[in-house]
């Protein structure tokens, strides 16, 4: 669309502009404009071989005068209708500078010529993705490194607990871990991730004839969530991680009374 308008801008062609009757300019194709009242006697404007309009306003001689085109905007003003907004003149080179400032200051930022700053700012998005991922990869690792005091916590063979600085997944793995080490038939942890919300997870020995899903169901409405029931091991998440406390109280119960 941008680049049919300058092609008529660049093409230069005389501007027109007549009164006549409102039905003979619907005739000529004149476009009324969505929202506009006009009376019997009406003023057309003829702008280049794509524009013929209904107009009061004051126009330029010829369509090259409006300068380069750009468009700024565009959405919809009623069913099957969209507007589109644009600028003129010297604005559109305005907007081109303002963006090369911003373009030369991201170049200047990676380190990069500004021809190959989009790559530039791929290899960092990339290298902090993998540096992400080497941190979640090192709290997974301190967490399990856990294991075996949480699992000193003990009562009648079950730890519940809240654990901090622990994304979803590696509660999950603690949880296992726990589970696993001597003296341990159920270990039910919790954690607000740094994303939001509350987690809990729930992991039962085989031999402990509990399901792990019945005993964080409740606790699951506690917290404002829910999730997928799974006899050893189970995860529940919700949005309210000010109840998370109870919630992990109430799973503790539930293993003590199973």
């Amino acid at each position: 669309m941008e680049d049919l308008a300058n092609a008529d801008v660049l093409a230069n062609p005389a501007c027109r502009h007549y009164e006549t009757t409102k039905e003979e300019a619907e005739q000529a194709g004149a476009i009324a404009f969505f929202g506009d009242k006009y009376g019997d006697q009406v003023r057309v404007l003829e702008a280049g071989p794509h524009s013929t309009e209904l107009c009061g306003g004051t126009h330029v001689a010829a369509l090259g005068d409006i300068g380069p085109l750009k468009i700024v905007a565009e959405g919809s003003i009623g069913s099957n209708i969209r507007r589109i907004e644009a600028v003129t003149g010297t604005a559109p080179i305005d907007r081109l500078r303002a963006a090369e400032a911003v373009l030369d200051q991201a170049a200047d930022m990676v380190g990069v010529p500004v021809d190959d700053v989009l790559d530039g700012v791929q290899k960092r998005v990339d290298e902090l993705r993998a540096l992400r991922r080497e941190l979640d990869e090192w709290k997974r690792r301190v967490a399990l490194g856990r294991a075996d005091e949480l699992a000193a916590t003990a009562a009648d063979g079950v730890v519940a607990t809240l654990v901090d600085d622990i994304d979803r997944d590696g509660l999950r793995d603690l949880a296992i871990a726990v589970r696993d080490r001597d003296g341990v038939r159920v270990a039910i942890l919790g954690t607000a991730p740094k994303e939001g919300g509350a987690a809990l997870v729930a992991a039962v020995t085989p031999d402990s004839g509990l399901d792990a899903g019945a005993l964080v169901v409740d606790a699951a409405k506690t917290i404002g969530g829910g999730g997928r029931s799974n006899p050893e091991v189970t995860m529940v998440g919700g949005k309210a991680p000010e109840h998370l406390a109870d919630a992990l109280e109430q799973a503790r119960a539930a293993a003590h009374a199973g």
